[in-house]
């Protein structure tokens, strides 16, 4: 009553200011009219004004009032009471405007008082009707005559027997509505009574705003609820079928006939607590069937009071007239009356939500009964009671952002009814829907760092406060362990939307480190309340943070291989090596650097600087092998180019040389940031430099084994050259001209190398003359297409020697010992074809004819020098001192005599 007169009160004031408002409005507006004219000079007899006396009027006429007031009035004053008339529309427009904004507010408030008065008319409406049809099912008790026994129970066992076939018949209309609509079995589920009234088919559910219409629905009105079922197509020509839309309470709602309209047909308002629905019906007729059936369910729910079951068991009254008839004098009357008032004293607290005194009852209610074995059932009526008030207790434990009084205070009673168990997850679960709350009130506005650090000041805070409640109200040690859960799971929490803003793929270390610093200083704060979480934190970050550092490992690798693909192996810089001893030995003052090796030498750097953020020991070897992997990768990318395109002898030499500055330059500086970073040595960065010292070497046999095919068939083709030749051998012979070209090539490859100081000359070199020999010793390459062997006549045996001869005396020091034997192994092979095909001739050619001695070839050799002199002049040192100690000194080339000589021209 009290809250119904303060609204009453509050509308009455409401209802006052819009009467000032009016008023106000009303004398703005003539103030505007009395100005409009001229500031507020009188106007001139003969020059019209705006009265808006005349314009309020209900009669108002726009054609007789301005016949009154232009009569013979000039064209000018006509514009001049245009202009006035327009401008008091304008000013009572926006006088008009202000208003409605300075009103809006009482008009809102009244609306919802309106509302929420029907509501409770309602809900009054239905009380009083309740309570007189409990008033005449009284009177009609006391008004029925006493009759004899032997009746009264035939009667009851007719009732009995009705009563069931009516709740079979009850059972078969459900059972029908379940089989005819769907899914309505979840909504209207069996309860004792329930039933069938009727149905409106074929109705319009509208929107309550556009009133367009939402879906075509059926209407089933049972003995307490409403069921919407939805008309719904399967497929383009299939049967309408009815599926389960809502349900609603019968005694929650508020039917109400909004009335006929033209646009939408026959409406009628169903109000659902806060939820308001409107339907439109086909016509008049079945509008008033759907009325009717409303009002004969509610009067149904209203009348019958026997078939609805009651949340709680009623007071034992038919126990005790059994008890009394029994005789059983353990339990005195007396005593059973004291009981019930009490009960019901406890019931009234309970509707009233006075927990405290209804706690003391329940516990005063145990103690007299405890002693008294014939009130079993006086006891577990208690312990339903009990039951029921733990629950309305646990309902407000559970509600999230309580105040600590009010926790405290719902956790006592729950201690005092025995509840603990209870009261210690529902304690827990508020708490976390507490966090859930502040979680959701955080605004995110692309700042990643401030919504972290707000969101660890709302969960580690909260965390925090928990664990000091929750020692002040649990004081049994057993339950620590749910504490420790509960933390366990909140982290789990955190961590998850930690890890949804701050790890993905194109976020920087910077920022992680960043959010994870908030982080740690707020679990530093738990820290001080004797619970550290730090070690949780590295469980649940440790996977994310490797998964960081391996993606910025693929970013950084991919980035690089693409760059050495498109790479023109050009020399963009060149760098000291005054603080590399290693690189100083290899490569002299100055390292030459190619864009590739200077990008990787880059991204090292930057990715020791981002990790400079979030370092520390855990990470140390997914931190290495990620280095270990980009370094790896380049090197791998250079012997895939190496081995797949060829872009020259200058370039390919300058791949080498970029192999020698990533180990001897790059790998270096490397661990040298990673041990800043670390503050220690990073063993397995600098045993790298150590692990990839043949690489180098492997770079350069496949450069040999490349470039060796290529010069044999541009010059020296032993695979095609033809030796079954009938030329006969004289002193007049020379080495080929395949082989001159041969020698050639090589010069132009030792040419280009000494531009490249670092890289191993006579090993390249040698290693290029070894792969020709390896060529030439392959068995396959002593067959013909017919697999035939070859054969050599005599003529073509002497060539071959003779070349072989002229090639390891111009290589001179630069020939190995494994190639010496592979060039043996050459010209036994070529003797022993031509000596086999000779025997197998018989008498024919080449049988007796004798082969050349050592000093014939050494003959030849030295005139083809002589004739070639110094076509190779930066061939290389190495052999040049070779030859110098191989022929006398009247054998040295002479360079004016081959300037007149016709072979050498």
């Amino acid at each position: 009553m009290q809250r119904r007169q303060m609204s009453s009160d509050v509308r009455r004031k409401s209802i006052r200011r819009v009467h000032a408002a009016v008023r106000s409005e009303s004398s703005t507006a003539a103030h505007v009219a009395g100005t409009a004219s001229g500031n507020g000079v009188p106007p001139p007899n003969d020059s019209p004004t705006v009265s808006l006396s005349k314009l309020t009027k209900p009669d108002f006429k726009a054609e007789e009032y301005l016949k009154e007031t232009l009569r013979l009035v000039p064209e000018k004053n006509i514009r001049q009471f245009r202009k006035a008339l327009e401008d008091s529309r304008k000013g009572a427009s926006k006088n008009l405007q202000k208003n409605v904004y300075r009103n809006y507010e009482s008009f809102v408030f009244i609306s919802k008082e309106i509302s929420s008065m029907e509501r409770d008319m309602q809900l009054l409406r239905e009380l009083l009707h309740n309570i007189s049809q409990v008033g005449d099912e009284l009177m009609e008790e006391e008004q029925v005559p006493i009759i004899d026994e032997p009746n009264r129970v035939a009667r009851r066992r007719t009732q009995r027997m009705s009563m069931a076939n009516q709740q079979d018949m009850f059972k078969d209309q459900l059972a029908r509505l379940w089989r005819t609509i769907r899914e309505s079995q979840k909504l209207v589920p069996f309860a004792p009574g329930r039933h069938v009234v009727g149905d409106v088919r074929n109705v319009s559910e509208l929107s309550p705003s556009t009133l367009q219409t939402r879906q075509k629905v059926d209407i089933v009105v049972l003995s307490d609820m409403i069921l919407l079922a939805a008309r719904k197509r399967r497929g383009n020509h299939a049967q309408t079928i009815l599926i389960a839309d809502r349900s609603f309470e019968l005694a929650n709602v508020t039917v109400a006939e909004v009335g006929d309209a033209a646009r939408s047909g026959f409406l009628v308002k169903i109000v659902n607590r806060a939820e308001t629905f409107l339907f439109g019906f086909k016509n008049a007729e079945s509008k008033n069937e759907f009325l009717l059936l409303i009002s004969h369910a509610k009067a149904g729910v209203f009348a019958d009071l026997n078939n609805p079951p009651p949340p709680l068991p009623m007071p034992l009254q038919p126990a005790r007239s059994e008890r009394e008839d029994e005789g059983d004098g353990s339990a005195t009357a007396e005593q059973r009356q004291r009981l019930d008032e009490k009960l019901d004293t406890l019931d009234i607290h309970i509707a009233r939500r006075e927990f405290e005194q209804a706690t003391a009852l329940v516990l005063q209610l145990k103690e007299h009964t405890g002693d008294i074995a014939a009130l079993k059932d006086v006891r577990s009526l208690i312990d339903s009671h009990t039951a029921e008030l733990a629950r309305l207790v646990l309902a407000d434990l559970l509600i999230p952002c309580s105040p600590r009084k009010h926790v405290a205070q719902s956790v006592g009673l729950l201690h005092r009814l025995g509840w603990d168990k209870e009261a210690k997850d529902a304690f827990l679960k508020s708490r976390s829907a507490t966090i859930k709350n502040r979680t959701r009130q955080l605004k995110l506005e692309g700042n990643t760092q401030l919504y972290i650090r707000e969101l660890a000041i709302v969960y580690f805070r909260l965390i925090r406060n928990t664990c000091e409640w929750y020692s002040e109200l649990f004081a049994d040690p057993t339950m620590i362990s749910a504490l420790i859960a509960w933390v366990r799971q909140e982290m789990a929490g955190y961590a998850v939307i930690f890890r949804r803003h701050v790890f993905h793929e194109m976020q920087r270390f910077q920022v992680i480190a960043s959010c994870l610093n908030h982080t740690l200083a707020e679990v530093d704060i738990l820290g001080h309340a004797g619970l550290d979480l730090k070690f949780m934190l590295d469980q649940e970050f440790f996977p994310d943070l490797t998964a960081c550092i391996r993606s910025y490992e693929s970013r950084c690798l991919a980035l690089l291989v693409k760059s050495a693909t498109g790479d023109g192996l050009q020399v963009v810089s060149k760098v000291s090596t005054e603080n590399y001893a290693t690189a100083a030995t290899v490569f002299g003052a100055h390292i030459p650097i190619i864009v590739t090796v200077n990008r990787l030498d880059e991204a090292l750097t930057d990715f020791g600087n981002e990790l400079r953020h979030i370092v520390r020991d855990s990470l140390y070897s997914q931190v290495v092998a990620s280095v270990l992997a980009i370094i790896e990768g380049v090197l791998k990318q250079f012997l895939a180019i190496l081995r797949k395109q060829n872009s020259g002898y200058d370039r390919e030499l300058a791949l080498l040389v970029s192999t020698q500055a990533v180990i001897n330059w790059v790998i270096p500086r490397a661990a040298a940031h990673l041990d800043r970073i670390f503050g220690r040595t990073v063993s397995d960065i600098h045993n790298l430099e150590q692990r990839l010292e043949a690489f180098p070497s492997s770079l350069q046999d496949v450069f040999c084994q490349k470039h060796s095919v290529s010069i044999a068939k541009s010059t020296f083709d032993f695979v095609t050259a033809d030796f079954d030749i009938d030329n006969v051998v004289s002193d007049d012979m020379q080495p080929s001209s395949e082989m001159e070209q041969l020698l050639l090539q090589l010069g132009k490859i030792a040419r280009d190398l000494d531009q490249w100081s670092s890289l191993p000359k006579r090993s390249i070199l040698g290693g290029l003359i070894d792969c020709l020999f390896v060529q030439m010793i392959d068995h396959r390459n002593w067959e013909g297409s017919d697999g035939k062997k070859r054969t050599f006549s005599h003529y073509g045996v002497h060539r071959l020697v003779l070349d072989i001869h002229f090639l390891l005396r111009v290589c001179g020091s630069l020939v190995s010992k494994n190639t010496n034997n592979m060039a043996n192994r050459v010209c036994e092979k070529a003797l022993r074809s031509y000596f086999s095909a000779a025997s197998q001739a018989g008498n024919g050619d080449g049988k007796g004819k004798d082969m050349m001695n050592k000093s014939w070839y050494d003959a030849r050799v030295l005139n083809a020098m002589q004739r070639l002199g110094y076509s190779f002049p930066n061939f290389g040192k190495g052999f040049e001192h070779r030859s110098q100690q191989s022929f006398s000194a009247s054998s040295t080339p002479n360079p004016a005599r081959e300037a007149t000589s016709p072979e050498s021209n």
